[in-house]
């Protein structure tokens, strides 16, 4: 086993998946990633409660899918955006009436060195949990 790990890195995220709860909210939450955030589609496929889209976010991709029906297994709790316009962002997403959970704030991560940023988190479309993060 060791052998194997030792030939075998991860090498980053690939991709983030937000399962929305049906075609309707699918298509809005794929709208506020590509047309407000400026997010590039990179491809799309299905139709219906089975449709999906994958979004370009940087070093990752985000993986849309209309069939999340009700259920909330395996939801994630949150990813992160990386921006240096915290604030500017969290003023357009409250005017979008997207719900802002935490204000943006300056933090120091308790790394060592510590890691100061600027973050701040809001509700996405399909109920998603978004940090938007500024490493300084």
């Amino acid at each position: 086993l060791m052998a194997f790990l030792s030939k075998r890195k991860i090498t980053g995220v690939q991709h983030i998946c937000i399962k929305a709860q049906g075609l309707e909210q699918m298509e809005k939450t794929v709208d506020f990633y590509n047309k407000v955030l400026e997010l590039p589609i990179v491809r799309r496929w299905g139709e219906g409660d089975g449709s999906a889209c994958m979004i370009q976010a940087g070093g990752c991709l985000l993986e849309i899918m209309a069939n999340g029906g009700t259920d909330a297994t395996g939801v994630v709790n949150h990813f992160a955006l990386a921006t240096k316009q915290v604030d500017e962002w969290v003023n357009i997403i409250r005017c979008l009436g997207y719900e802002v959970t935490m204000e943006p704030q300056d933090k120091t991560l308790p790394s060592q060195p510590p890691h100061p940023v600027r973050i701040a988190f809001f509700r996405g479309p399909a109920g998603e949990l978004v940090e938007l993060m500024e490493e300084k």
